[in-house]
């Protein structure tokens, strides 16, 4: 998943209210189609480090 697109589930998710997430599915990171080594979740948008 690119960073742009993590960010706008991030909006998207903070204009629900945040409610909580599971974190069900879990995609790698890239910007700019190289692979940032983080991973994001594809519900919330929420990223995850190393």
């Amino acid at each position: 998943m690119q960073m742009d697109e993590a960010e706008k589930l991030r909006r998207a998710w903070a204009a629900k209210g945040s409610p909580p997430c599971d974190h069900p599915t879990k995609a790698k990171e890239y910007h700019l189609g190289s692979a940032t080594g983080d991973k994001v979740c594809t519900t919330c948008g929420e990223g995850f480090f190393r």
